[in-house]
């Protein structure tokens, strides 16, 4: 969800809140006001009755009109003089509409100069409270909806043009690449927090910049280094073999030395590949197709590892492919395929399924299941192979981690290992 939607979301549901606890308010403010004018009217009106009265006393008892009407009644002079002036209201006849509706009512007593008590009853019609409700309800909907709507469009509005030095430095983030020439950060405002951002990202920017080429100096450097005086030790080695003087025993300790540097090669080898991977040193990506790369990886595997006679069966339901380094891509499936055929038995199977959106290596299991928490980990060695390097596994899992893959292991006699898409 972007900013601009969170912020009016949480705005909109701020906004109902109110409005509902004003409508409620405004609701009982209404109807208070309606009462207290009707009462007011009501009170006029008992003051020219009673003056009329006490002027002519043959005036009618009773009188209707559309919207008000009276009653004039005795009452006993001990009930007048303890009476008391109130309001009600009730729901009364109206014989002009043939049908109940709400009154406001008001009953008050007098004396004339006779002495003799009378009681007023005053009473006029008012607004059905449901049908008012309902109008103020519905006006409260269609202000609340107006509100939203011009909310929605200013704060878009405001929110793109207070927003957009934020938006052109996301923008920027976005293009920005560790290691490729990258324009320089121009993002002009006048806003205090934008400029420190801008002056935040800048710097940290540059600082990746140099740890990106320090590193990738220091692992240019070390390859080189180590590789020399390894790639020395194994000549010598060589001469030393050749030696008339070398004997039966010294050949088979210069063969378990040579083995040794061979290990050591590799993990030096892999340790590197592992340090640039994870310092996100390949930056050139292409569309890449799996399938050709496991059908040429397939057939150099089946040369090299013809003596064990391993069958390597590749079944393609479709074409999987990914946005990639190309040298990474085959480094991954060239690493799951030695993987599966290293832990197989002699005479095993490796079978390859290949879908749009996975790619399956399942092969006969020797020493039983491997340690799924620990499978991925650097320097994990399953059935106690001491030529493995422990680190082909962990190679694949930092690919497939930097370009958004799943790699995923289980066990069921055999051992599966599946790449799939991040959904």
């Amino acid at each position: 969800m972007k900013l601009i939607h969170y912020t009016i979301g949480r705005l909109a549901i701020v906004v109902l809140i109110i409005m509902a606890f004003w409508s409620v308010f405004f609701y009982f403010q209404i109807v208070d006001e309606v009462y207290d004018e009707t009462d007011d009217s009501l009170k006029n009106y008992k003051k020219i009755v009673i003056k009329q009265m006490l002027r002519d006393a043959d005036i009618p008892r009773s009188h209707t009109d559309i919207l008000t009407r009276y009653y004039i009644t005795e009452i006993p002079a001990d009930v007048g003089k303890h009476y008391r002036e109130h309001f009600e209201t009730t729901e009364a006849f109206n014989e002009y509409e043939m049908d109940d509706e709400p009154v406001r009512l008001l009953r008050t007593a007098f004396k004339t100069e006779n002495g003799q008590y009378y009681e007023l009853t005053i009473m006029t019609s008012i607004i059905e409270e449901d049908d008012m409700l309902e109008s103020i309800l519905w006006s409260i909907v269609y202000l609340y909806v107006a509100v939203v709507i011009c909310i929605l469009f200013v704060s878009h509005w405001m929110f793109r043009k207070s927003f957009r030095p934020f938006y052109a430095l996301m923008g920027w983030l976005d293009n920005f690449t560790v290691g490729k020439p990258n324009t320089p950060l121009v993002n002009e405002t006048r806003v205090t927090e934008f400029r420190r951002l801008n002056k935040a990202i800048a710097e940290m920017a540059g600082r990746n910049e140099t740890v990106f080429h320090e590193q990738k100096r220091f692992i240019e450097n070390a390859s080189h280094e180590l590789q020399t005086p390894l790639a020395i030790c194994r000549n010598k080695l060589e001469l030393l073999a050749e030696s008339p003087a070398c004997t039966e025993e010294l050949l088979n300790e210069i063969g378990d030395i040579h083995q040794t540097l061979d290990r050591i090669i590799r993990l030096n080898k892999s340790l590197l590949l592992l340090s640039r991977i994870e310092n996100r040193q390949y930056t050139e990506v292409k569309n890449v197709v799996f399938n050709t790369i496991l059908h040429g990886a397939a057939d150099d595997f089946k040369d090299i590892y013809a003596y064990r006679n391993i069958r390597i069966e590749i079944k393609e339901e479709g074409v999987f492919s990914c946005q990639m380094n190309e040298m990474l891509s085959v480094v991954l499936m060239t690493n799951l395929l030695k993987n599966a055929i290293v832990h197989s038995p002699d005479c095993g199977a490796v079978n390859i399924g290949i879908t749009v959106d996975e790619v399956r290596f399942a092969n006969d299991a020797v020493d039983g299941p491997l340690d799924d928490k620990k499978v991925f980990q650097r320097f994990y060695h399953a059935g106690g192979k001491k030529e493995s390097t422990g680190l082909g596994l962990a190679i694949v899992k930092s690919i497939t981690d930097m370009y958004g893959l799943r790699i995923d292991y289980r066990y069921d006699g055999r051992h599966h290992f599946c790449i799939r898409r991040n959904r």
